[in-house]
């Protein structure tokens, strides 16, 4: 099912291609690319949590995430996804024989992009806790 998610997601649309239909295009993928992000920043959050939680910096009382930022980071999301047609259909306007391809390699990007900012909390927080680990052994 995932695998054919993304096979949808990312084949390119049908010809010709003008603005309307770029949009079209993004707009819906949009509820899909949000439950992907979902699906990846849900576990990324467990696994930055525990990570702070059993480092010994966050003090009890203290919040692991400031609950602004959870309530921004949807909207960041979906302003760089918005971004995604807002790059795409100035470009086709100028040149409309440019390929189908420009879409879905945008959103590859964008994607890209996204997963790789989720992970970066996790990645420095269990980065931080190996090396409390490796420091301890030595």
């Amino acid at each position: 099912m995932l695998k054919d998610l993304l096979v949808w997601m990312f084949e390119s649309p049908s010809l010709p291609i003008n603005a309307s239909s770029a949009i079209s295009w993004w707009e819906k993928r949009r509820i899909p690319f949000n439950l992907l992000i979902v699906g990846y920043a849900v576990p990324c959050f467990v696994v930055f949590f525990f990570a702070l939680s059993t480092s010994g910096h966050l003090l009890p009382g203290e919040d692991a995430v400031e609950p602004l930022a959870l309530l921004a980071a949807p909207i960041g999301i979906n302003l760089l996804y918005t971004l995604g047609w807002l790059v795409e259909v100035p470009i086709r306007l100028i040149v409309p024989s440019l390929s189908p391809r420009l879409g879905p390699t945008l959103l590859k990007l964008g994607m890209g992009l996204g997963l790789f900012l989720i992970s970066i909390p996790a990645l420095f927080w269990v980065g931080y806790c190996v090396h409390q680990l490796v420091r301890g052994i030595q």
